[in-house]
């Protein structure tokens, strides 16, 4: 593999060979999110390639966002997902659907309290309703990678029978209903600084820049389910959204 590869008399440079095949091999699922890729040397050899050569290709894969270099830990696997099939445009979980790194667990919380007069608009509510608070943090092993606070009508809640007491069940009702069918929303998309009670959750200075999607949820009868602010930090997260003039 030491030589250019030629196509039409186009060299094409070894290095992007190398890059082709390990982009390959993550699609494939030969390395996953979380893994860590064997040394540089036995890359190199494996490719039979320069060293000089390999870290060009490695490079490549940093800036596709597919690994990231950890001094004394060797390259990381980041993602292998092919975003291309799934964008913003469909309803889902940005936060687990677009993260570059595997998220592996979630700490759910629930409290309760009046709607605000936000959420008595958004949410259609009385003033005299109960709003459920759901706090859901994602981690990749011990790294907090986002952060969700979520609004939802207690009676949507009550009429699924989800148990309140237990918030493994609020979070599986929680992402079942993100993918239900008959669904539309009003999105947001936005950069704030981080303030204080993010930078505590999420570990990230105050002052950095983060990235907000505020949405509410809709039935197809126009009855509103839920009103979210979802916080990612603009490292982690490659958003993809598919566009096309009808």
């Amino acid at each position: 593999m030491e030589h250019l590869i030629k196509e039409k008399n186009v060299k094409i440079p070894l290095y992007v060979t190398v890059y082709e095949t390990l982009t390959q091999w993550l699609k494939e699922g030969k390395y996953k999110p979380g893994d860590k890729l064997p040394g540089e040397n036995i890359l190199a050899e494996q490719f039979q390639v320069s060293r000089g050569t390999l870290r060009q290709a490695m490079l490549l894969l940093q800036e596709d966002g597919l690994i990231s270099n950890h001094q004394g830990k060797g390259n990381i696997v980041l993602s292998n997902q092919d975003i291309s099939s799934n964008g913003l445009e469909k309803i889902g979980n940005p936060i687990v659907d677009f993260c570059l790194q595997r998220i592996d667990r979630v700490d759910t919380s629930i409290g309760f309290q009046p709607p605000t007069q936000k959420h008595q608009q958004v949410l259609k509510l009385r003033p005299s309703s109960i709003v459920a608070v759901i706090d859901i943090t994602y981690y990749s092993g011990n790294q907090p990678v986002g952060f969700a606070m979520v609004y939802m009508p207690h009676e949507i809640l009550d009429k699924n029978n989800v148990d309140l007491e237990h918030t493994d069940s609020v979070y599986q009702f929680y992402t079942q209903l993100l993918s239900s069918g008959g669904l539309y929303s009003d999105t947001r998309l936005r950069m704030r600084r981080v303030r204080e009670r993010l930078s505590n959750i999420l570990q990230i200075p105050e002052g950095e820049s983060i990235l907000i999607l505020e949405e509410e949820l809709y039935t197809e009868y126009d009855t509103p389910v839920l009103s979210q602010k979802l916080y990612m930090g603009t490292d982690l997260y490659e958003l993809s959204l598919r566009r096309k003039n009808k």
